[in-house]
C-alpha cells in the first residue's frame, strides 16, 4: 500500500514537470530606494535609515523552479547629511539562490520568487575635513523576494524587496564606529526583465 501511494505521488509530480524544462537567462536593470537602515558607523545626522536612491543590475539563470543570481547595486549618499558626512556610499555584490513559482504555472502572469544569498558590501564615507574616513569590504547576507511579469516574449517588469545585513559586528573605533553592531537596511526596487 505504501509503495502504491509513493508511486502515485511520484507520477503526480512527474506530470507537473513540462516536457522541455530548459533554463533561461534574464538581465534585470533596476532602480529603487534603500530604507529602514541601522548603522554602527558614525551617523551624526541620523540619515542611515532615510530613503536613498539605489541603482543596480542582476543576471539570473532560472530554470523551472530553481536558479542562481549575481547582482551589483549601489546607494550613493547612504550616510551623507547636511553637516558632518559629505561623501558616502554602500555598494553590494551578491550571489543568490532563486526559488520561483514553476514556469509552466506562470507562463502569462506574474511569477513570484524568493531569493537568499551572501556577498560583500563596500562601505565608505568621509567628512568635509577628511578626519573621519572609512572604506572597507564587509561580508553580508540578504533575503527577500519579488515578482516578474513579461509583457512580451523577451521584455517584462520586475518588482523586488530585500533585506541586507553584514555578517559580523563592527568593533568600536575612534570616531568611526560609534557602537558595536551590524549594518543593515531594506531595499525596494522596480526594473526591467530582459530574456536573453
Amino acid at each position: 500500500m505504501t509503495r502504491g501511494v509513493a508511486c502515485a505521488v511520484l507520477a503526480l509530480l512527474l506530470s507537473m514537470v513540462p516536457g522541455r524544462a530548459s533554463a533561461e537567462w534574464q538581465l534585470k536593470p533596476f532602480g529603487g530606494i534603500t530604507f529602514g537602515g541601522t548603522s554602527p558607523f558614525v551617523d551624526f545626522d541620523h540619515v542611515a535609515g532615510n530613503p536613498k536612491l539605489n541603482l543596480g543590475v542582476s543576471a539570473v539563470r532560472l530554470g523551472e523552479i530553481l536558479g542562481f543570481e549575481g547582482e551589483v547595486a549601489t546607494t550613493s549618499g547612504f550616510f551623507s547629511g547636511e553637516t558632518t558626512i559629505t561623501q558616502s556610499h554602500v555598494a553590494t555584490m551578491d550571489g543568490n539562490v532563486v526559488v520561483a513559482l514553476p514556469r509552466h504555472m506562470a507562463e502569462y502572469s506574474l511569477r513570484p520568487y524568493a531569493v537568499a544569498g551572501v556577498g560583500l558590501a563596500h562601505v565608505s564615507f568621509s567628512d568635509k575635513l577628511k578626519t573621519s574616513v572609512f572604506s572597507d569590504l564587509l561580508p553580508t547576507w540578504d533575503v527577500g523576494g519579488g515578482a516578474t511579469g513579461f509583457v512580451s516574449k523577451n521584455v517584462g517588469l520586475n518588482w523586488d524587496v530585500r533585506m541586507f545585513r553584514t555578517l559580523r559586528s563592527q568593533q568600536p573605533l575612534s570616531g568611526l564606529v560609534v557602537q558595536q553592531g551590524k549594518l543593515s537596511f531594506w531595499r525596494a526596487t522596480m526594473g526591467f526583465a530582459i530574456r536573453l
